[in-house]
C-alpha cells in the first residue's frame, strides 16, 4: 500500500512539474508549459492555465500555415479542454458564415453527414481529417449536453458569395415553403451561375453584375426583415438574428470589392463578425485562424491603413480576449505550391477553385539561420510547449525577430520568413519544433 501511494504520489508530482518548467530562451529565464499531443496529457498539461483561460471570453488560437498537422491537433485538443474545464460553448473558424451554418445545423440537431457538411467549409484548408474528427466531437458532446450547454459551430470570414444565399434558400425551402418560390427566384443571379463564371463577370469592368449582387443582396435582407415577427414567433429571436447575419455576411463580400484595401477590409468584418456571435450566444468562444488574423498588432511600427482582426477585438474586450500564436521550427505542410509568381498563384486561387486540389502539396522547410525567432526558441529541447508572453520581459519576444509565416501559397524556404514582435503581438506563444502534413480529405460536391 505504501509503494502504491508513492507511486501515486511521484506520477503526480512528475505530471505537475512537466506541466510548468522554468528554463533559458535566449539570455532570460522563462516559465513554459512542455505539451503532449493527445487529450489526456493535455488535459493534465493545461490544468495550471484554467484561472488563466476561465478569465477571458475569446480565446483566438493562430497558425503559421494553414496545413500542419500538429497545429490542427493542438487547437482541437485546446479547445477540447476549454469546453470540458472552461465552460467554453461557441467555436468559431476562418470560413464563411453561410457555409458554417450547415455545420451547426449537424452538430446542433444532426441534419446531414459529416461528408455534405464539410464542403460547405469553402477553403481547402479546413478539408482535413483533423478538423473532421473536430465536428464530429462537438456532435457527439452535443449529443450528450442539455440544449443550453450544447456547442455552437460558426465561420466568421465573408470571402464567398454563394453559401449565404445557398443556406437562407435551403432554410426558407424547410421552414417557410410558401415562400420559396420568391426566394429562389430573387436568388438566381447568384445561384443560376457557377462560382467561376460569377468572378469572371465581376472582373469584366464594363459590366454591372456587380450592381446585380447589390440588388440580390438588397431584396433578400428585405426579405428576412419583413419576416422578422414570423420568424422569432415560429422560430426564435436568434434564428433570425442567424439569418440576418448570414445575409449581412454576403454584403460583406460584395462590399470588398469595391473597397481600397480589401484585406483589412475582411480582418474588420471577420472581427465584426465574431463579437456579433459572441453576443448573440451570450458564451465564451474560441476561434481558429491564421496568426495574421489572431495577432493585434503589426511586428513593426508602421501605421497602416486599417486593423487586423486580433486589433479589433483587443480594442473592443482589452483582455479579455488573449491571442495565441503558433509558430514552428522546420518540418512539412500542405499548401498550393506556387507557380513562377505570387500573381499567377492568386489567380489561380481565385478563378479555378474547383482545381485547386491539383496545386496542392506536401511541403517542407528546413530549419532557416534567417529565423531568429524560433531559433531561441528551439534551444528548450522541448518540442512542443505553451508560455504566457503577456507577463514576460524576455527580450526574445520583445524584439523585432523572424520566423516561419505562410498562407495558402507556399513559393519557397526563402521567401516565407516574416517578421514577428510576440508580446507586442500575441498573449500567448505555443512552439513546435517540427510539423507534419495536415491530413486532406477530398470530398466532391
Amino acid at each position: 500500500m505504501k509503494i502504491y501511494f508513492s507511486l501515486l504520489v511521484s506520477f503526480f508530482c512528475s505530471v505537475y512539474l512537466f506541466s510548468q518548467v522554468n528554463i533559458k530562451i535566449g539570455s532570460q529565464e522563462t516559465t513554459v508549459y512542455p505539451l503532449i499531443i493527445n487529450k489526456q496529457d493535455l488535459a493534465e498539461q493545461l490544468l495550471p492555465l484554467k484561472e488563466l483561460f476561465s478569465s477571458k471570453s475569446i480565446i483566438g488560437m493562430g497558425e503559421a500555415t494553414h496545413g500542419s498537422r500538429e497545429f490542427f491537433e493542438i487547437k482541437n485538443g485546446v479547445f477540447q479542454w476549454l469546453v470540458n474545464n472552461c465552460n467554453y460553448r461557441v467555436f468559431g473558424i476562418e470560413a464563411t458564415y453561410g457555409g458554417c451554418c450547415y455545420i451547426n445545423d449537424f452538430v446542433k440537431s444532426g441534419e446531414g453527414n459529416i461528408d455534405s457538411v464539410m464542403v460547405y467549409l469553402d477553403f481547402w484548408t479546413w478539408q482535413t481529417e483533423e478538423v473532421r474528427d473536430l465536428i464530429l466531437w462537438i456532435k457527439d458532446y452535443n449529443a450528450q449536453a442539455e440544449q443550453l450547454e450544447k456547442i455552437s459551430f460558426y465561420g466568421f470570414d465573408m470571402q464567398n458569395f454563394y453559401s449565404p444565399v445557398l443556406y437562407l434558400n435551403d432554410y426558407v425551402k424547410k421552414h417557410y415553403s410558401e415562400h420559396y418560390d420568391k426566394i429562389k427566384a430573387i436568388s438566381f443571379p447568384i445561384l443560376g451561375k457557377t462560382e467561376l463564371k460569377i468572378y469572371q463577370l465581376l472582373q469584366n469592368k464594363k459590366n454591372t453584375f456587380e450592381d446585380t449582387l447589390r440588388q440580390t443582396h438588397q431584396l433578400l435582407a428585405d426579405w428576412v426583415l419583413f419576416n422578422k415577427n414570423n420568424i422569432e414567433t415560429t422560430q426564435s429571436k436568434n434564428q433570425f438574428q442567424d439569418l440576418q447575419l448570414c445575409i449581412e455576411n454576403l454584403g460583406q463580400a460584395i462590399n470588398s470589392l469595391s473597397v481600397n484595401n480589401a484585406s483589412r477590409y475582411r480582418d474588420s468584418c471577420m472581427a465584426y463578425n465574431v463579437l456579433r456571435i459572441q453576443k448573440l450566444e451570450n458564451k465564451k468562444m474560441f476561434i481558429w485562424a491564421h496568426n495574421g488574423h489572431i495577432n493585434f498588432a503589426r511586428a513593426d511600427n508602421y501605421v497602416g491603413n486599417g486593423l487586423y482582426m486580433g486589433e479589433h477585438l483587443k480594442k473592443n474586450r482589452g483582455d479579455a480576449y488573449y491571442a495565441i500564436g503558433l509558430v514552428f521550427n522546420q518540418g512539412s505542410f500542405q499548401a498550393i505550391q506556387g507557380p513562377k509568381s505570387i500573381g499567377s498563384a492568386i489567380f489561380k486561387y481565385i478563378f479555378a477553385r474547383k482545381k485547386l486540389y491539383q496545386g496542392l502539396k506536401e511541403c517542407h522547410v528546413p530549419v532557416s539561420h534567417k529565423n531568429t525567432f524560433t531559433n531561441a526558441l528551439c534551444e528548450t529541447n522541448y518540442p512542443i510547449y505553451f508560455t504566457d508572453i503577456s507577463h514576460s520581459e524576455n527580450p526574445v519576444f520583445s524584439t523585432i525577430l523572424k520566423t516561419y509565416d505562410i498562407g495558402s501559397i507556399f513559393v519557397n524556404y526563402k521567401l516565407s520568413s516574416g517578421s514577428i514582435n510576440a508580446k507586442k503581438q500575441f498573449d500567448g506563444l505555443i512552439y513546435v519544433e517540427k510539423t507534419s502534413r495536415a491530413r486532406p480529405i477530398y470530398i466532391k460536391k
